[in-house]
């Protein structure tokens, strides 16, 4: 397990700095197409990266690979992980005026937290004895997270176009079906 934890670090070193290089030649390239009037990619100085950012196709291979590694369990808090990261890009997102870029990144998050609660139930139903009180404690955090998620749907859906709310509106009844369905499986579990 050591050495594909290093052979990991490896590559994600390697290709940061290969995405790095590329950023910043892009970035040269943008001064440039500015003075053409030409539009190129945007790279800019941040504490987070949001989806706008040249850098963030490297993020989401990390983020795919976290999950690829990872057992039911941790996937699960991972995939809660991501949603609640993406309701804060989606914020910002919203609050740069880049309204398609926002939509993507809340419906991406809306499907995190569904696969989340689709592990939850699945780890529910095939739980040993001994491992169910873990499981609906993972339950227990995924449903309050869920809670959260929804209720920034709520806020900000208005700010999008009505086939877009429509989009939102269809990802919050399958949350909601799924989260009863665990709900179930939890009150039976007692």
């Amino acid at each position: 397990m050591k050495k594909v934890n290093y052979l990991f670090i490896l590559f994600a070193v390697i290709s940061a700095s290969i995405v790095l290089f590329i950023s910043l030649q892009s970035a040269n390239k943008e001064e440039v197409s500015r003075e053409i009037g030409m539009k190129a990619g945007k790279f800019y100085v941040a504490k987070e990266i949001l989806p706008d950012h040249s850098l963030y196709p490297l993020l989401m291979v990390v983020d795919r690979i976290r999950l690829e590694l990872s057992d039911s369990e941790r996937r699960t808090y991972l995939m809660v992980a991501y949603n609640n990261r993406r309701l804060f890009y989606s914020k910002r997102l919203l609050e740069k005026g880049n309204l398609g870029l926002a939509f993507i990144t809340l419906s991406k998050a809306n499907k995190y937290i569904n696969q989340a609660l689709e592990e939850s139930i699945v780890l529910l139903e095939k739980s040993s004895i001994n491992k169910k009180q873990d499981y609906q404690v993972l339950g227990f955090f995924v449903l309050e997270n869920l809670d959260k998620h929804l209720s920034f749907m709520a806020e900000h859906k208005n700010q999008f176009v009505n086939a877009d709310q429509a989009v939102l509106d269809n990802l919050s009844v399958e949350s909601l079906s799924l989260a009863d369905k665990l709900r179930r499986l939890m009150s039976q579990s007692n």
